[in-house]
C-alpha cells in the first residue's frame, strides 16, 4: 500500500465524520492533561497511629472467646430453599390469586356453570 492509497482513503472519509473524531480526540486530550495536574496535586497521608484502648485486663487473663453459631449446611437447592422460606406449604391443592388462605382449597379448579 502506497502512501497515495492511504491519502486516497483519508478523502473518502466524510467531513463531518472527521469532525467529530478530531472533536473526540481534542475532549480526550484535555482530560488527559486534566488528570495528570489533579494527580500531582494529590496529597496521600499516612495511616494515623492506632490509639490504645481504655482497659486491659492483666497480662496473664485471656479475654474470653465470643462464641459462634453452627452453620447448618445448604442441601445445595437454592431456589427450593428460598420457596419454602417464602411460600407456605400448599400440598399440591389449586388456589386462585385473591383466594382467603384460610377458606378450604380446592381439589381442581371449577368450570363455570
Amino acid at each position: 500500500m502506497l502512501i497515495n492509497d492511504l491519502v486516497g482513503l483519508l478523502m473518502q472519509v466524510p467531513p463531518k465524520l472527521a469532525g467529530a473524531w478530531g472533536a473526540w480526540f481534542a475532549v480526550g486530550l484535555v482530560l488527559s492533561i486534566w488528570q495528570r495536574k489533579e494527580r500531582a496535586r494529590l496529597i496521600v497521608h499516612g495511616p494515623s497511629p492506632r490509639q490504645k484502648s481504655g482497659v486491659r485486663p492483666p497480662s496473664g487473663v485471656r479475654a474470653p472467646k465470643p462464641v459462634r453459631a453452627a452453620v447448618t449446611p445448604s442441601s445445595g437447592d437454592a431456589f427450593g430453599e428460598l420457596e419454602a422460606l417464602l411460600e407456605p406449604a400448599s400440598s399440591g391443592l389449586h388456589r386462585r390469586p385473591g383466594d382467603d388462605h384460610r377458606s378450604p382449597a380446592l381439589a381442581a379448579p371449577q368450570s363455570l356453570p
